[in-house]
């Protein structure tokens, strides 16, 4: 039966990383007004300080469960802002890696920062119309690369890409798979940093590749499965992120109504109650319920790993409440939600992207829907 008490290792972790959030917090506005600047991988201010994200992996027995704790974590870094002191070792990419790769592939590349190439102009959120291309020239073993791909997060930081693409076989046809490409490569650049609403701080642009050539090694044998099952993984993760800025925002949103004092009664009655408390105990409800999910696709995934539809319902119930807790706080602010005197405005435009990035909302829905309903992709078109 999942337990939502947290350990003493759990609080303490928390703790250290809610700390390391409000340092962070201080470079927020930076950040969002110089998009094209790139945040190192540790601000000064981590010097010194654990990484929580590294402690949780040595304390077996101390901690509720590795994945519960991750996510509790990225709630806490995001709490503070899309930049947090210490940027993630490792992305999207390094878990394809891990769970495909060769094991003379992962020593040669497990170290490094691999992030994960698969959304393209054409293509949007259905990867099965990817248009990137992959042709073997037998003569050089080597394979061909030609396309280009967008939104990429750590495109400019990351050592290598996954790059997710249409390979031609010895029988003509194309099949999906993915390839390693190395920072450096010819044929492989990286383009200006995207112009975004928010997570302005958050290293995202697009690849260009052409006529890259990779040695046979490179090709890292992932197929559609294999790759999308990541994002189970990650999904509730992306969940935790949007939770994260939206319990930020909500705080604040209780601190200035407090001054004005506007506090929530828990215990009064509908009758009791103003509607702008009303308002704030359902914006509350809708966030603990979001939580709820997260922390119970994570509960999963340490009992028996990855789950499909956990993932899909914590990030469909995430991405939507933080988009409507963005909002209903902005609503009940006013003016503090105008001024860039406060970073409540900040907030709004950053919780936005977790209702759409790594599947939007409906996309959720869909295989939600699928697997309660016994549908293939096909009969859900």
């Amino acid at each position: 039966m999942i337990d939502f008490e947290l350990s003493e290792g759990d609080k303490a972790l928390v703790d250290e990383a809610r700390e390391q959030a409000l340092l962070a917090r201080k470079y927020a506005r930076f950040y969002d007004k110089n998009e094209n600047v790139v945040p190192p991988r540790e601000l000064e201010e981590a010097i010194g300080r654990p990484d929580p994200f590294e402690q949780r992996l040595d304390m077996d027995g101390q901690i509720s469960g590795k994945a519960i704790v991750e996510a509790l974590l990225h709630m806490e870094m995001f709490r503070g802002d899309v930049v947090p002191l210490r940027v993630p070792k490792i992305s999207l990419g390094n878990y394809v890696l891990e769970s495909v790769g060769s094991p003379e592939q992962i020593e040669r590349w497990g170290k490094s920062r691999i992030a994960i190439g698969i959304t393209e102009p054409g293509a949007g959120s259905d990867p099965s119309r990817v248009t990137t291309t992959a042709i073997y020239d037998e003569a050089r073993d080597e394979w061909v690369i030609n396309g280009e791909k967008i939104f990429i997060t750590y495109a400019e930081d990351a050592d290598a890409v996954m790059l997710f693409a249409r390979a031609k076989g010895a029988d003509g046809n194309f099949s999906l798979t993915t390839f390693l490409v190395e920072k450096g490569t010819p044929g492989f650049t990286v383009g200006p940093q995207v112009k975004k609403m928010g997570i302005r701080g958050e290293d995202t642009a697009g690849l260009v590749f052409q006529d890259c050539r990779l040695p046979s090694f490179n090709h890292v044998k992932a197929n559609f499965k294999t790759v999308f099952e990541v994002f189970n993984f990650s999904r509730p993760i992306v969940a935790a992120f949007g939770l994260g800025t939206s319990r930020a925002l909500l705080d604040f949103t209780l601190e200035k109504l407090a001054e004005v004092e506007i506090v929530p009664e828990y215990s009064s009655g509908l009758a009791g109650r103003s509607a702008i408390v009303d308002r704030l105990l359902e914006l509350e409800a809708e966030y603990e319920a979001a939580w709820l999910c997260v922390v119970r696709a994570k509960w999963l995934e340490d009992k028996r790993g990855g789950v499909k539809v956990e993932a899909s319902t914590a990030k469909a119930m995430g991405g939507m409440a933080s988009r409507r807790i963005t909002q209903g706080c902005l609503e009940l602010l006013g003016n503090f939600s105008l001024t860039e005197a406060e970073l409540a405005e900040k907030w709004f435009r950053d919780a936005r992207i977790s209702d759409i990035y790594e599947g939007p909302g409906e996309v959720q829905r869909l295989i939600i829907a699928r697997s309660l309903l016994g549908y293939s992709q096909k009969d859900l078109r």
